[in-house]
């Protein structure tokens, strides 16, 4: 099978095409020695020197008082959303038999399936005590993540659900910082529908001539209008090791119970690890909960 290399370089470098083109010794000589050539000379290093400048740098992202005003509504609108939805879904679990299905992989730089697991996991009680079997199970392939071995790999083959929400919600968001606010851009993105309710959708976004230092790149918030509540929430960030560079997705959407409660429908996690010395690859991590039923409080 051929595959398209999408590589990119981890370390990069941008050369500077030279400037100088090589003259004869005594005409060098002779216009360095020329008054109007020095005046000229500094006229043109000057002109050179701006639009390499204009034609390399992105210009600077100013605010005007429209934008200004724009934002602080989008953010006085997004701090008044209600969080409590998502944040109690994974906690409100422990009450209910389910069912979910999970699925991992590892793609190398190019993007090709390297490895895969695959479950459907049962989860009910056996009087008060959880229970978990699992209904089928599938996987191909060997995943390999080198230096990142003992972090991730014991995690391949847990069918425990894991709560992303802390991975998405900041008690206080860096975007919202008085000292990062003018980084990032606010928009209101439209709408959709989320299950049979309309999602109202933010975005907010590091400014791309802003954002070196910053490890929250990209936000997208799904305000359910009718209650005001976070239903679905999409992070992007990215963080630098001394080592490595990892650039992270996050993804958890939740949905109502006829008992009025939120649980968790869909969590999607990704991460793509950069290193000098063993490569790129990603792993990737789906979940989807269906099923539920109230055994206990209730």
């Amino acid at each position: 099978m051929q595959r398209e290399s999408v590589r990119q370089p981890f370390f990069s470098v941008q050369v500077l095409p030279s400037m100088h083109r090589s003259l004869s010794p005594s005409i060098s000589i002779l216009i360095r020695n020329s008054p109007i050539w020095k005046s000229l000379t500094l006229v043109a290093l000057f002109v050179a020197m701006m639009s390499w400048t204009g034609c390399n740098r992105q210009d600077l992202s100013f605010s005007g008082p429209i934008e200004l005003a724009e934002r602080d509504s989008i953010v006085t609108l997004l701090e008044a959303v209600s969080q409590d939805a998502m944040r109690s879904a994974f906690e409100n679990l422990d009450n209910y038999s389910y069912r979910r299905y999970l699925r991992t992989e590892q793609f190398d730089i190019e993007d090709f399936l390297l490895a895969f697991t695959e479950h459907i996991v049962d989860a009910g009680f056996a009087d008060t005590i959880r229970t978990t079997s699992v209904a089928r199970a599938d996987s191909g392939g060997a995943f390999e993540f080198g230096f990142f071995n003992r972090f991730v790999s014991e995690n391949v083959d847990d069918p425990d659900p894991v709560d992303l929400v802390p991975f998405l919600i900041e008690d206080e968001p860096s975007f919202l910082n008085p000292k990062n606010i003018d980084k990032y851009s606010f928009r209101m993105a439209g709408d959709t529908l989320m299950w049979d309710r309309s999602a109202l959708i933010i975005e907010v976004r590091a400014k791309p001539d802003l954002a070196d230092g910053l490890n929250i790149r990209r936000v997208r918030h799904y305000i359910d209008t009718s209650t005001n509540e976070l239903v679905a929430m999409h992070l992007e960030r990215i963080d630098l090791g001394l080592l490595f560079r990892e650039e992270s997705t996050f993804y958890v959407h939740v949905l109502p119970v006829p008992s009025g409660e939120m649980l968790p429908y869909n969590t999607r996690f990704q991460t793509m690890i950069r290193t000098p010395f063993k490569g790129s690859y990603r792993i990737r991590t789906v979940s989807t909960y269906t099923d539920y039923q109230r055994q206990r409080g209730g």
